[in-house]
């Protein structure tokens, strides 16, 4: 402390003749003296420099504000004044390192930010390694599109049963956000049963939209029916089996080059119908077991959906159609499925495989069992 003491003269000399230039470079020694001392200093100690650098860092120009704050925002000791200084600061550019990284700020000083500063200021908040309840309340509340995709992807991220349902009637009107929302690896049942909720109503409207009056009474029983039998687990036709042993052989080959629809082609002409299913659903994200379902079920709505999303051809998909019957299908099914096969996006179908992926989700969450390695 008598290193800090021998400048105290010299700093109030400075502080009082408004010398930006002699105040910059003082500032940068005792913060130095600080960083070199920090690992041994009490908190009382540490309240000292506080009070020094605080004199010194007021009303400086922005440059050697941001430098100060980035050296102080990693600092478990970090003076607090300095710092809540720094975080208050209109200059985002001062104030996000601390915002971003700094323990020393409280959750009273953290709210207090989000309560009163910019969009800029709410986004470095919504980069801390840990946001309480409270804190994302507030940042669901006053955040623009970005600052809550931030919050909604930030795993260290807690929420409120009032922020969460906030967070999910945002999402209606943001698919980047409700797939944000869905990536999540910690979420209760009644939370994915929210997610489920909307991610249904976008597929209801997709498929309108697409397919058209023809299909249009039929909506809501094609998407519950084939979230539903996607996600049975039970089918008999399954080889759980076969479909370890595939997807294992997907993996491998997929690290030596990527898979590409003419290899799915091959391996389905061959009679290799697993490795076929691992490979779509290696390139779909999600588990085989949906993929082999949806090759089983009765009829040809879940391999539409599941071909599309892969951005596959009619080809693969009449292919698969034909191996799945055993013979040519009828005319009238085939016409049925080419025509909804042309109106339906790709975009859309990668959509109904995000809801049937989250009903299956779900399930697990509610004790359902499920396959080794991702099955």
């Amino acid at each position: 402390m008598a290193a800090l003491i021998s400048v105290i003269d010299e700093i109030d000399d400075i502080v009082s003749n408004a010398d930006a230039r002699r105040r910059t470079a003082m500032l940068r020694k005792v913060t130095n003296l600080f960083l070199e001392k920090a690992p041994d200093l009490e908190e009382e100690h540490v309240g000292a420099f506080d009070e020094v650098i605080l004199r010194l860092a007021r009303n400086l120009e922005f440059r050697a504000r941001i430098e100060l704050s980035e050296r102080l925002a990693d600092q478990a000791m970090a003076p607090r004044k300095v710092v809540r200084d720094l975080a208050f600061d209109d200059e985002v550019a001062v104030a996000a390192p601390v915002l971003t990284r700094s323990v020393r700020l409280s959750e009273e000083d953290l709210v207090a930010v989000a309560s009163s500063k910019g969009q800029a200021h709410l986004l470095a908040l919504s980069r801390r390694p840990r946001l309480s309840e409270r804190l994302t309340d507030v940042l669901i509340d006053r955040g623009d599109t970005v600052v809550v995709r931030s919050v909604a992807d930030n795993e260290g991220a807690r929420f409120s049963p009032e922020g969460f349902t906030a967070l999910v009637e945002r999402a209606r009107a943001d698919s980047d956000l409700q797939e944000v929302l869905e990536a999540r690896s910690h979420l209760s049942a009644e939370q994915v049963t929210q997610l489920v909720e909307i991610a249904r109503e976008k597929v209801r409207e997709t498929l309108q939209d697409e397919l058209g009056q023809r299909m249009q009474r039929a909506i809501d029983a094609v998407v519950e029916d084939l979230a539903r039998r996607m996600a049975d687990t039970d089918a008999p036709e399954v080889a759980k089996a076969d479909l370890v042993g595939s997807t294992d052989f997907v993996r491998a080959r997929a690290r030596t080059r990527p898979i590409e629809e003419r290899d799915v082609v091959d391996w389905i002409n061959r009679n290799r119908i697993e490795d076929g299913l691992a490979a779509i659903a290696h390139l779909a994200g999600i588990p085989v077991r949906m993929v082999a379902n949806a090759y089983h079920a009765p009829d040809w709505e879940g391999l539409l959906f599941v071909v599309r999303a892969v951005d596959f051809t009619w080809g693969t998909l009449k292919l698969l159609l034909t191996k799945k019957a055993g013979r040519t299908p009828p005319l009238e099914l085939t016409q049925a499925a080419f025509e909804s096969f042309e109106r339906l996006s790709v975009q859309s179908a990668q959509r109904v495989l995000r809801f049937a992926a989250t009903r299956e989700r779900f399930g697990r969450a509610g004790g359902n069992g499920g396959m080794p390695g991702g099955m």
